[in-house]
């Protein structure tokens, strides 16, 4: 089986708008490879060259990312700051009784079992 070569008289020269369209068609599987370059007469490199232009052009711009995702707008309206308040005031005081029930289930525990749970500061780990 010979292999022909494309000459620069047998390729055509194909629109920003068609090469997309071979492009996307080779993406997405409606065509292999192979035969995208049977039927639009194509060689790897030229083919590889719109593969990349597309990638640049029309895929990156969507995978950059964000180089300030948590930052919103810059000027935040009064009702938002009041709502962020409201919310902040509220994760402190459930922290408080959290805080509060593990220090009273300490105490307890203390109590009952006569034994010291919490470190005293500046004491050393023992060496087992």
């Amino acid at each position: 089986m010979t292999k022909k070569k494309l000459t620069k008289s047998a390729t055509k020269s194909y629109s920003p708008l068609e090469k997309r369209k071979i492009v996307e068609e080779v993406r997405s599987g409606f065509y292999s490879f192979a035969q995208a370059r049977k039927k639009y007469i194509l060689s790897k490199t030229k083919f590889s060259r719109w593969n990349r232009w597309y990638f640049k052009i029309r895929l990156l711009r969507h995978f950059k990312p964000n180089p300030f995702p948590t930052m919103k707008k810059a000027n935040p309206s009064v009702e938002e700051l009041k709502k962020q308040l409201l919310e902040a005031q509220a994760q402190i005081d459930k922290l408080q009784l959290k805080n509060t029930a593990l220090e009273t289930m300490i105490n307890i525990a203390e109590k009952q079992l006569n034994v010291n749970i919490r470190k005293k500061s500046g004491s050393k780990q023992s060496k087992n």
